[in-house]
């Protein structure tokens, strides 16, 4: 089977400058699929959901891009130290006073015996809030969902079922401190305070010999950007691809005088084995359009700032 027929995952391993992970084929991807078992009620939303007269969305008659009309709410996992809520206590008291303009219950906190429990799927999250599968009812559950936790405690599987149906997004910081500036920054970009212009980038890595990196470039990255372009006009929208998606122009933009209000990147991560002493602070790291691809590199990947 050639290069072109494999399916490869996102992930260079910083060690030896080839993939973290073998490319497989779909037959293996498809054994490995079918050892794993998954949820039926799942899967059948996901068909729903590809089909091409279906889209999960609020009922109809809500507007999505109306606070007081989808609900907010946040989602905390059971235990977890009231210490992190009052750290967000500025974005929550904000989020509040938006979601509950028409109706009080339109914001939400899962927290105390509504938090997420251990091992709870998302049909069983819902079941004990007595909400059912289909379009997001405000009335029963906020459209909008903040995960507040790690990947360990509140797990991925849980928060991509909820997106079925749900607007999910999650947050995890190492400190309190930077939660409650995260909630700052938020709350002070919304209320006028920190002006931010209107101008996003998409920065999208096309490595050579690379169908990972090409597919994102092709199918994510300049779709979403033209998307993005005509759906908000007052926007400036740039696009960096190929030979314009390297290091130094990265750097411009996070952080540096070409900073926008809105960055989405698609790229290997740079990956490295349980113990390496850069997995810490470097695992992740985006791999940019400097690398050259496999067939013309094949030596660990340089590290610096």
């Amino acid at each position: 089977m050639s290069t072109e027929e494999q399916l490869t995952f996102n992930g260079i391993n910083g060690s030896t400058g080839d993939y973290f992970q073998s490319p497989l084929t779909p037959e293996q991807v498809s054994k490995v699929v079918k050892g794993e078992k998954f949820d039926q009620t799942h899967l059948d939303e996901l068909e729903e959901k590809n089909r091409k007269d279906s889209h999960f969305a609020p009922m109809e008659g809500i507007d999505p891009k109306n606070i007081a009309e989808t609900g907010w709410g946040v989602i905390f996992a059971h235990g977890a130290d009231p210490a992190i809520r009052e750290a967000l206590s500025e974005l929550l008291v904000h989020r509040q006073k938006q979601a509950t303009q028409k109706k009080e219950h339109y914001y939400q906190e899962y927290t105390g015996v509504k938090a997420y429990r251990p091992g709870e799927s998302k049909n069983k999250f819902l079941s004990r809030h007595k909400v059912s599968p289909g379009p997001a009812d405000p009335d029963k559950m906020p459209y909008y969902l903040l995960i507040v936790g790690d990947p360990e405690t509140i797990p991925y599987s849980f928060q991509y079922q909820l997106d079925v149906q749900y607007a999910v997004g999650r947050i995890y910081f190492d400190s309190l401190d930077e939660y409650a500036q995260y909630a700052r920054n938020v709350v002070e970009a919304e209320t006028g305070k920190r002006f931010l212009s209107r101008r996003a980038a998409f920065f999208g890595v096309r490595n050579q010999d690379d169908m990972a990196t090409q597919l994102s470039a092709d199918q994510l990255i300049q779709p979403l950007a033209d998307l993005m372009a005509q759906d908000q006009p007052d926007w400036q929208v740039q696009h960096f691809l190929e030979e314009n998606a390297t290091k130094a122009q990265l750097g411009q933009l996070l952080g540096g005088p070409e900073t926008p209000s809105l960055l989405f990147t698609a790229s290997h991560g740079l990956a490295f084995g349980h113990g390496d002493s850069r997995q810490l602070p470097h695992q992740g790291a985006l791999l940019c359009q400097d690398w050259p691809g496999l067939r013309q590199w094949k030596e660990p990947i340089p590290i610096s700032r």
